[in-house]
């Protein structure tokens, strides 16, 4: 249940209010404190302080804290509706997540809760000649925060939103998941036998996307039981109640409360996240160039853009596993099904051929693309690519109207896939 726990506190739509909530906290407790100063500080090393002059100070923060605040949520709902109409919704829970966003929009409540309750402990006396001292301290050093805040949330505003910066954050993201896949392809276990073993068999019971798998926990109990625990299925699996999530290797390996551990394990929502799931960065990314090649959109600019940027995250990923190679398991009690890496190609490109397949411009260079993919990949990559970019030329002599068009467009793929010996023709394209 911590994991789980855990898992919600660190989601990124749950980021911005948990920030929040805390430095409200942080700001009443600071309020409050300042009484404290009284049992350690002497009366007579303090100046004297006039509480009508801390009050109009603390009038100030408040009255204008709950303007930049109401101000700031209302560029937040543009930004999420920018984002959610011009790259894809499924991009919008990474601005929600944004740690400048979090910092200023808890900075500016907690101001605000801070200046409120001082304000009334002030009115009611609560503090003395030294908490009123310590008072005024604390609320400048409030205000030199939130100058500083204020300066750096003027330049997230002038890029939140905008599409540069939400394919950055799609690229960061997918990475993220890749990074991990390319150095522990099996999550961290070893890999699973291509078929469920015999075994006691854990059900989802209900149904959604599997998000999250707590292997730590998971080789716990396994360890424990003294069996192995096979996973048979990875984040991004769609999962009914009927799905088997796990097998105990063994004839009644585990009775009712071991494997209600096991499934206390597997975290199931209504939504794919980024996090453990390395196809669904790749698929956003390519439903952002889709909504470009929309008649509505027509913005192939956009496309070509998304395209370099999947190019750069499977070579990166390629090149790191083989610069750093496979980390060594280390829940050696469990494996984990394998996951055709190939298909990382067809997610990532497939869908901009079929709606670019009327562009020459789409076509050249996603034949380009595929060819750096290729010569970066491993044979069934090559052979993913090579098949997405013959099916492209299909498409391409049934969409494109110019016959000159659809000879350029098979003469860049002979060029590029023709001869499997070298590669590196696609140097001469570097556009």
């Amino acid at each position: 249940m911590m994991y789980k726990f855990w898992i919600l506190l660190r989601d990124r739509r749950n980021r911005i209010w948990v920030s929040s909530a805390v430095s409200m906290l942080l700001a009443v407790a600071l309020a409050l404190l300042a009484k404290v100063a009284t049992h350690f500080i002497n009366e007579a090393h303090v100046p004297s302080i006039e509480a009508e002059m801390i009050d109009d100070l603390l009038s100030v923060v408040a009255s204008s804290m709950l303007a930049v605040t109401i101000f700031s949520l209302g560029i937040l709902v543009s930004a999420y509706a920018s984002v959610a109409g011009g790259a894809t919704p499924r991009a919008t829970e990474l601005v929600m997540g944004d740690d400048g966003t979090r910092r200023a929009i808890g900075a500016f409540i907690a101001a605000f809760i801070y200046a409120v309750v001082a304000k009334i402990a002030l009115g009611l006396g609560y503090y003395g000649a030294q908490g009123r001292f310590v008072l005024l301290l604390a609320t400048l050093a409030m205000l030199t925060y939130l100058v500083v805040r204020l300066v750096l949330w003027v330049r997230t505003l002038s890029t939140l939103g905008r599409l540069p910066d939400t394919l950055a954050r799609l690229e960061a993201a997918a990475g993220r998941a890749l990074e991990l896949q390319a150095l522990q392809p099996f999550m961290g276990a070893v890999e699973g036998p291509p078929t469920p073993p015999f075994g006691t068999p854990v059900l989802a019971h209900k149904i959604g996307y599997l998000t999250h798998i707590d292997l730590g926990s998971l080789e716990t109990t396994a360890a424990e039981l003294g069996h192995r625990v096979h996973v048979r299925v990875r984040p991004g699996h769609y999962v009914d109640p009927e799905t088997c999530l796990a097998v105990m290797e063994g004839e009644g390996a585990c009775d009712d409360g071991q494997a209600a551990r096991i499934l206390n394990a597997f975290v199931i929502g209504p939504e794919r996240t980024f996090d453990q799931d390395s196809r669904f960065g790749l698929l956003v990314l390519s439903e952002v160039a889709q909504r470009a090649l929309s008649p509505a959109v027509n913005d192939p600019g956009t496309a070509i853009q998304v395209m370099a940027v999947l190019t750069r995250l499977l070579v990166q990923t390629q090149r790191l596993r083989a610069q750093k190679g496979l980390l060594a398991p280390k829940h050696t009690h469990l494996s984990v099904v394998p996951i055709d890496e190939a298909k990382w190609i067809t997610d990532a490109f497939a869908p901009i051929g079929r709606d670019g397949a009327g562009s020459i411009e789409i076509g050249l260079r996603l034949q380009y693309f595929l060819a750096v993919v290729a010569r970066h990949g491993d044979a069934a990559t090559r052979r993913e690519a090579e098949r997405i970019s013959a099916a492209q030329v299909q498409r391409g002599r049934e969409s494109l109207t110019l016959e000159q068009e659809r000879k350029a467009l098979l003469a860049r793929h002979r060029d590029l896939f023709a001869t499997r010996a070298s590669w590196h023709a696609a140097d001469r394209y570097p556009s």
